[in-house]
């Protein structure tokens, strides 16, 4: 058991941020497949921290987050993600430029900020046309919301 937890580190350490972009994108074929089942495998801690703190301040119903960051939608049926440009940004840190796909509507380009941590590359950040940061979106909804408790 302690072998298999040390290869699949291993892996997850020497992926590059292509192939964790294209296998979270290959995840999506699964039909009840969400990347919040697994929040630690797709997010950087920071990003998962103020994920949490949506939830909590929101008592489990709806704040700041509606729908998947990583696929921009409610509905993931027939999400393809194509990943159209990596980018390294200095050590530990890279952006990838994904056109997502839905079956019926248009392609949204979106760009996600990376993160390599101890457990592998992560998504940090999340930005598109209609957001530019997801990630200070919600940190600055959490922040309006601890003000209300």
């Amino acid at each position: 058991m302690l072998l298999l937890l040390a290869a699949s580190v291993a892996q997850a350490q020497s992926e590059t941020p292509k192939a964790f972009m294209a296998r979270i994108y290959a995840n999506y074929r699964q039909s009840d497949y969400s990347p919040f089942k697994h929040p630690e495998r797709i997010f950087s801690p920071r990003l998962m921290a103020a994920l949490a703190e949506d939830s909590r301040l929101s008592k489990d119903g709806v704040g700041y987050v509606d729908a998947d960051p990583v696929c921009q939608c409610q509905d993931a049926d027939g999400v393809t993600g194509k990943i159209e440009k990596i980018s390294n940004r200095g050590a530990g840190h890279a952006t990838a430029r994904v056109m997502i796909g839905f079956t019926d509507s248009t392609p949204r380009r979106v760009t996600f900020s990376l993160v390599r941590t101890a457990a592998g590359w992560r998504i940090n950040d999340v930005s598109s046309p209609d957001e530019p940061s997801f990630l200070a979106g919600l940190e600055a909804s959490n922040r309006k919301a601890r003000v209300k408790h």
